[in-house]
């Protein structure tokens, strides 16, 4: 059996905690024992009683907000405070696995945690399906060798709940699964429904369908590598989808189907709409109806297809497209070619969109309420926002493009190990997100009166 490079250290790290030992990464190992390190945390520092400590929420970037949101929609946290962390300078997770730079991308997620747990957090909620998948059992390792009594939540679990608490026994059904190239390829998702639903004694009439969606997140936090505002035509540069990708090719003879929107620069092309060449998405809608299409394709090439019936949403970005996802569900149901309707059998007439967001809202209620973490504070609930944003070093000016980020060889050339203290973590601001970012945040109800805008 042939196992690829970048996923041999999910292939241990899953093994050693089979056999009850979780496989450390050397940070971890830093952040125990050397007392000097700036990833070391003194949990005996911490109060007794932690009731009243924020709740910790990150992510690769400001998807996780959504997380938030759901968890302040909900109700049932009402009064406790919070801090966020978007690992901005060094989204999307995504990718690292395909970079063959795992072993990295655990040691990201831990700064993170590290992070969090420096400010004295009483639980952490990791807001990000790849973080997820590739770290969350090393948080899980790290905190119970620490002896630190804190407990971590991660978002996989709790949509492939949701989903299943939906699904009635003996349902032929398919699930629908759009997440980062990096949570797919990690099996995350995939072999969590397997896992599950053989736990509760589903047979097989669950087919699970996932796509890893190359750019989408980008595109909703406006990464240049896969959305340029100013650009007005095919660019240099551009790493998203497009008809000669050898993985992720715009097919043009699906042009209809994908109904992407060409108004606005949202596609690049020469030519004319009807008959473009070189495109190029430039919008995250245009970014999801891509993907929608492409998860559409798979099902319908699959040895034994189902009617799809639940699309779950394996990114914190995506719920940002939720209209457009909803809308283009049913353009393909209405799709026609010819006199054929080549979706319409293959999507349920009633789809159910799960975001995970919702169902970890609920286990982040419980798992307080169990451990007896709820706050005793009455009243409207703080948050602080920080950001990480790529350190100014006039040595290295190389790595930072002209808008001061890090440029794509150099994000995803970097080693495990080495500890480069790169970035900078700031408090959100209008210095450090652009105006399409914050406008963005608009759609967060709860969240957004809690933001320094």
């Amino acid at each position: 059996m042939n196992i690829r490079k970048d996923l041999w250290p999910v292939l241990v790290l899953f093994l050693a905690s089979c056999q009850g030992r979780p496989a450390h990464i050397p940070i971890i190992e830093t952040a125990l024992d050397d007392s000097n390190s700036v990833y070391y945390t003194d949990f005996s520092a911490y109060p007794a009683v932690r009731n009243d400590l924020p709740i910790g929420i990150f992510d690769s970037g400001t998807g996780g907000l959504t997380v938030m949101e759901a968890i302040m929609a909900s109700r049932l946290l009402d009064g406790e405070n919070y801090i966020y962390f978007g690992d901005q300078a060094n989204m999307p997770y995504g990718n690292y696995p395909s970079e063959e730079k795992t072993d990295f991308l655990r040691e990201l997620i831990m700064q993170d945690a590290f992070f969090l747990l420096g400010r004295q957090v009483k639980i952490l909620v990791v807001a990000c399906n790849t973080a997820t998948a590739y770290g969350l059992e090393d948080i899980r390792a790290y905190l119970d060798e620490s002896g630190s009594g804190i407990k971590v939540i991660g978002v996989i679990n709790a949509g492939v709940n949701a989903t299943l608490d939906r699904i009635k026994p003996g349902e032929e059904v398919a699930v629908g699964v759009l997440a980062t190239v990096g949570t797919v390829a990690s099996g995350g998702y995939e072999n969590t429904f397997r896992a599950l639903a053989l736990e509760r004694g589903y047979g097989d009439n669950i087919l699970v369908v996932s796509h890893g969606s190359l750019g989408f997140a980008e595109a909703v936090d406006g990464e240049r590598d896969f959305v340029c505002t100013e650009a007005t035509g095919p660019r240099d540069g551009y790493r998203g989808p497009s008809p000669d990708h050898p993985e992720y090719k715009i097919e043009l003879d699906l042009l209809p189907a994908y109904g992407f929107d060409f108004s606005f620069s949202k596609m690049l092309y020469e030519g004319t709409p009807e008959d473009p060449a070189h495109l190029q998405l430039n919008a995250a809608e245009n970014y999801a109806r891509y993907h929608l299409l492409s998860l559409m394709e798979k099902l319908r090439r699959s040895n034994d297809p189902k009617p799809l019936r639940y699309l779950v949403l394996g990114c914190t970005h995506y719920p940002y497209q939720l209209e457009t996802l909803t809308l283009m569900l049913e353009h393909l149901r209405q799709f026609r070619q010819g006199d054929q309707y080549p979706y319409r059998d293959l999507i349920a007439p009633d789809v159910e969109i799960i975001d995970p967001a919702l169902e970890t809202a609920r286990e982040l209620y419980y798992t307080l309420l169990k451990d007896n973490l709820l706050t005793y504070r009455l009243g409207q609930s703080n948050a602080q926002f920080y950001v990480s944003v790529p350190r100014k070093d006039p040595d290295n000016a190389q790595r930072l493009d002209s808008l001061g980020r890090f440029t794509y060889e150099y994000k995803y050339g970097r080693m495990a190990g080495l500890f480069a203290q790169d970035i900078d973590i700031l408090p959100f601001s209008a210095d450090n997100m652009d105006s399409l970012t914050i406008e963005r945040f608009r759609s967060l109800r709860y969240t957004w009166p809690l933001l320094p805008f």
